[in-house]
């Protein structure tokens, strides 16, 4: 969305108010001047949208998943989870909602580990989603390196593959509560390959039937 400077006469202690309002919610003095306009004129903006959809994935994902305070933005969100394994590692996803490139956004997904055995298995269950990703969904937009997996979210009908312009945060919210699923599932297993890889695959499969518009 195109944005633009304009000159405005406004009180001083309008934006003193405007300002310390824009503290408390962590925005910029021009972002909750946008917002307040917008609302007033009955118009939603791409990062009122996009606080919408963030919204609803907390909502989601609460139970499995929890937000890093103080991190997230106008058009991030991130969460963290905890892998049972050992010393329980944190995972760390961000969602990023953006208009460049093919779909809405990405999800980042980052783990830090300094156990060499841990990182290399965290790779060998990259490797499978990224596997199961192309034989239930097709073809996607998925890179990974030892401790770090990016994916580009590109919404479609599950049925025909036609993209979907808009989406809520439940369709995003069902993708990483999957991906989620099936990390956990592959590490409560890893010490049989077999059934590691079986249970992940669950989750890829349980995604796919259950959801109408998939990433």
């Amino acid at each position: 969305m195109a944005k633009s400077i304009y000159s405005l006469v406004l009180d001083d202690e309008v934006i003193s108010l405007i300002d310390g309002m824009a503290y408390e919610q962590g925005m910029s003095r021009s972002a909750l001047i946008n917002r307040v306009l917008a609302e007033k004129v009955g118009y939603s903006t791409h990062e009122m949208r996009t606080r919408d959809i963030f919204r609803r994935m907390e909502d989601m994902l609460e139970r499995s998943l929890l937000p890093m305070l103080g991190e997230s933005g106008d058009t991030t969100l991130r969460l963290r989870s905890a892998i049972s394994y050992k010393y329980n590692p944190t995972v760390k996803y961000t969602v990023a909602l953006d208009s460049a490139g093919r779909g809405i956004g990405e999800l980042r997904v980052q783990v830090r580990s300094r156990s060499d055995g841990f990182t290399l298995m965290l790779l060998q269950f990259f490797r499978l989603w990224a596997k199961l990703e192309e034989a239930y969904i097709g073809k996607t937009d998925v890179s990974f390196e030892p401790g770090r997996l990016t994916r580009r979210l590109v919404p479609h009908m599950r049925k025909d593959g036609q993209p979907v312009e808009t989406v809520d945060g439940s369709n995003i919210a069902a993708y990483v509560n999957a991906f989620d699923g099936a990390m956990k599932a592959f590490f409560a297993a890893v010490s049989d390959p077999a059934d590691a890889s079986a249970a992940a695959e669950a989750h890829m499969s349980d995604y796919v039937r259950n959801n109408e518009i998939i990433m």
